[in-house]
């Protein structure tokens, strides 16, 4: 529920008497200080008497801060649903100690503030009941550790997958994916292959099948698995950073240091002119101008296609970087609205625009790997920002020259020229500049004054 740009929540009924006595108990407000859960303040009824009539049977409005950018599981790379995973067990295992568990672990009650994994789903928290099992171990499985295995265990990324299935991964498809020598790992038997046999021998909810609530599971029993879940995450590795095509890009591009040098120099004298709240470094790599604009811009949305270099990236700004969000987006598919109605989880262009944004040694790929006319590259860019930096890359350039080596050359409408008469139909051009010892061209540019 959004009002006057606020977030706010609201609980009827029981419900809203449940809530109010965990606030009571300041477990939640310590899981705010820690950074651990999203920032939570029960707005008075006499505050804001419109919200609590905004549905029949509200007993409590409260209010949370905005997010600045909203992410999904499919976009994250591995190091980051890792984090996250461990974040949900962490909250589940302090909630147990203090009489309460969530009843729900999925990842999409997560958010990444810059790289500090939030749960926001408040509404997650209930009393614990002795001998009742913790009822998120399936979801768990599905939506975190699932994903995880698949990609460290058979090097196969995850995020195609749960972009397909909101629902994750059935430990049924999960189990006739990986070797037999992994299956007799503990974690992997119980987690996946047991849960396999499981599902198919219950398939068809006979009445023979066990009710989970009339069992009665000790308390002792839930924080056994909630630790061995926690063990087995932190141990998993990511497989496949070899199949990455662009993570020794810094090392291996075709840019002179004088040529280099004078690039990170336009590129960060824009940004400190322009200040803006967001950027949108586009095809960021390991994020070597993600950075740069960390220190001129509120929050920076990092978003590449490929997937071990935005894990990459997360590790190298892990614990110095807090504004900065590395996220895995392929611009010529980015993430569509999604879920109930397409409505659930929104797609990339619905959560917002940027204020500034960086398209360094991109267009070229979006144009001849993309077969996306220059034109509608830069239409696409007036629809996301307001202003920016560009990068040219002609088709005398190395990198151009290898992506032409297996296709036909049949852009000949990708020329400076037209680049530049594509930018001014939508833009002002601000400033030009040739990159020294290279063909390359920069342009900053910002949307036309009406």
């Amino acid at each position: 529920m959004l009002g006057d740009r606020r977030v706010y929540r609201y609980f009827t009924g029981q419900h809203a008497t449940e809530f109010t006595a965990l606030l009571e108990t300041g477990l939640l407000d310590s899981f705010v200080k820690s950074g651990a859960v999203i920032g939570t303040k029960p707005i008075a009824i006499e505050e804001a008497a419109e919200l609590y009539r905004a549905a029949p049977d509200i007993g409590l409005v409260v209010e949370h801060p905005r997010i600045p950018f909203i992410s999904y599981v499919y976009e994250w790379p591995f190091e980051m649903l890792k984090a996250a995973a461990i974040r949900s067990l962490e909250i589940l295992q302090t909630s147990l100690d203090k009489g309460f568990i969530l009843k729900d672990a999925t990842p999409y009650n997560i958010q990444f503030v810059g790289l500090n994994p939030l749960l926001i789903d408040v509404g997650s928290f209930e009393r614990y009941e002795e001998g009742i099992p913790w009822m998120g171990y399936s979801q768990f499985c599905h939506t975190f550790l699932n994903p995880l295995l698949l990609q460290s265990i058979t090097g196969v990324p995850f995020q195609m997958w749960m972009r397909s299935s909101l629902e994750g991964i059935d430990p049924v498809h999960l189990n006739s994916l990986i070797p037999l020598r992994h299956k007799l790992r503990k974690n992997v038997f119980i987690d996946v292959v047991l849960q396999a046999w499981f599902s198919r021998r219950y398939v068809s909810r006979r009445s023979d099948a066990p009710k989970l609530r009339e069992r009665s599971i000790p308390k002792g029993v839930i924080t056994g698995l909630v630790n061995r879940l926690t063990k087995s995450v932190s141990g998993l590795k990511r497989r496949g950073k070899a199949h990455s095509t662009w993570l020794d890009y810094e090392e291996q591009c075709h840019y002179e240091p004088e040529a280099l040098q004078f690039k990170d120099r336009f590129v960060e004298e824009a940004l400190a002119k322009a200040r803006p709240r967001m950027v949108w470094d586009l095809g960021c790599n390991v994020g070597r101008y993600s950075v740069m604009a960390s220190r001129c811009a509120d929050y920076v949305v990092a978003m590449d296609s490929d997937e071990a270099t935005v894990g990459a990236l997360y590790e190298r700004i892990r614990g110095q970087q807090t504004n900065v969000l590395p996220l895995t987006v392929d611009l010529m598919n980015p993430s569509p609205g999604q879920g109930w109605a397409q409505e659930e989880r929104r797609g990339l262009g619905e959560r917002g625009a940027a204020d500034f944004v960086l398209c360094l040694a991109l267009v070229h790929h979006l144009a001849i790997s993309g077969n996306v006319p220059l034109s509608k590259i830069v239409e696409w860019l007036s629809t996301i920002t307001e202003a920016g930096v560009v990068e040219f890359v002609p088709k005398s350039d190395p990198m151009v020259q290898a992506l032409l080596r297996t296709r036909q050359d049949v852009y000949s409408g990708y020329t400076q020229d037209a680049f530049e008469e594509a930018l001014r139909e939508q833009f002002e051009i601000t400033d030009v500049a040739c990159l020294p010892k290279s063909e390359r061209v920069l342009y900053q540019f910002c949307h036309k004054q009406r």
